[in-house]
């Protein structure tokens, strides 16, 4: 696959993300964990709070869309390697009682190392 094209889809998928964590952080809290009022309402913060992150990192890849190919690797390779300890959290909290989360709640995070993998292994001249 064409670097641009991953690099586009993920910007995208991290920005949609930006958006709708801080919109949606009442629902997606009381349906994935099982917590106080107190915690609930820290976990809230958080979500607000890491916002900001997903839209960085999607704007940085629609910004750099168009480098080389190269460079474009090196940027995948990046996202990949920053994501192994997100999965190894990710499968921490799935296995907590604290919470109600599944492989489900990250298919967009699936989706996206996926598709890096997917460029980086085989990635197509543009």
């Amino acid at each position: 696959m064409k670097t641009k094209i991953t690099l586009t889809i993920i910007g995208i998928i991290m920005i949609l993300q930006s958006i709708l964590y801080p919109l949606l952080a009442d629902m997606a809290v009381d349906m994935m964990f099982n917590v106080e009022e107190e915690a609930k309402k820290v976990l809230i913060l958080f979500q607000y709070a890491i916002s900001f992150v997903f839209f960085m990192i999607g704007l940085i890849f629609l910004f750099v869309r168009d480098v080389e190919k190269k460079y474009a690797k090196r940027l995948l390779l990046a996202f990949l390697i920053a994501y192994v300890p997100g999965f190894v959290g990710f499968y921490n909290m799935a296995i907590s009682p604290l919470t109600n989360a599944g492989i489900a709640d990250f298919t967009p995070d699936i989706i996206m190392v996926a598709l890096a993998l997917f460029t980086y292994l085989k990635p197509k001249d543009d």
